[in-house]
């Protein structure tokens, strides 16, 4: 009985010991909010990214930082291309512990017809939050970090609510970038609403000829919404389509709020709401 005891006690020293005073540094600072979901360590994330993840390069000193930090907790690849290098470099490094949070190829099958670029947007995505979410959490027990006591990671609500508004507009909504199109898409079911993305999530990914068609032919109704996102650059002379009665949305899709991780969803499935009518 004593020696059962004196392990338990053992086991919880060396697992505080794991998260007492040690940062656990992120490649994303979306991923250091998930952290914080998880566990009271202390994180650090060490880029600024605002806007498309997708059209960010980390700074000299980022790159430094990224290499050397102790810790480091990393996302899907496609989210930041420029990780592969920062990981094989950090592999050289015997004493660096990194956790790469990584797609499976069955894993876009939570979205059919999705791509890992558009996915790697994971906190706009309630299920791949929660898929991510689980497997970190499966790597921070490995190495030995306390966790909080978490309620299971439920994604139903917020798709439920988005899908419940989408299904009701009938007005062509057209996107910034497809970061949201596989989402849109899935929570009407790919019916013959037309939902277009001006841009893809590709790395430094512009806009291509079919895209701009796409988006002359959604024009070509009367009235559109369009979903413009924060620091998403578009060449103005796209800009310049939007006409006086056209419905605009503007949304910060880069970052999530603290505790909230579906909050970007929930803010665009309020801000969608005004425009839902009932369909005959």
């Amino acid at each position: 009985m004593k020696s059962k005891f004196s392990l338990t006690i053992l086991l919880f020293l060396l697992s505080f010991q794991a998260s007492a005073g040690i940062i656990l540094y992120c490649s994303h600072p979306e991923l250091c909010r998930m952290i914080n979901q998880l566990s009271n360590s202390q994180t650090e994330s060490l880029v600024s990214i605002s806007g498309d993840p997708h059209e960010y390069e980390p700074s000299t000193m980022e790159i430094k930082k990224l290499i050397s930090a102790p810790v480091l907790i990393t996302g899907p690849s496609e989210l930041n291309p420029w990780i592969k290098k920062i990981n094989f470099q950090r592999s050289k490094i015997s004493n660096l512990k990194t956790v790469s949070i990584l797609f499976d190829q069955k894993d876009y099958h939570l979205y059919p017809g999705s791509n890992g670029e558009a996915l790697s947007h994971f906190w706009l995505y309630p299920k791949v939050y929660c898929l991510l979410k689980n497997k970190l959490e499966v790597d921070l027990k490995k190495l030995g970090y306390a966790l909080k006591k978490n309620s299971p990671c439920d994604s139903s609500k917020p798709e439920e609510q988005l899908r419940s508004i989408l299904t009701k507009i009938k007005k062509p909504i057209i996107l910034t970038h497809d970061a949201l199109l596989p989402l849109f898409l899935n929570m009407t079911n790919n019916q013959s609403h037309t939902i277009v993305a001006i841009k893809g999530s590709g790395h430094h990914e512009e806009a291509n000829p079919e895209s701009i068609k796409k988006m002359y032919n959604a024009l070509d109704a009367p009235q559109v919404i369009w979903i413009q996102e924060t620091g998403i650059n578009i060449p103005q002379n796209i800009i310049n389509k939007i006409r006086a009665n056209d419905i605009v949305i503007k949304i910060d899709t880069a970052n999530s709020k603290e505790n909230e991780p579906f909050s970007v969803i929930s803010e665009l499935t309020q801000k969608l709401t005004p425009f839902a009518e009932n369909r005959p």
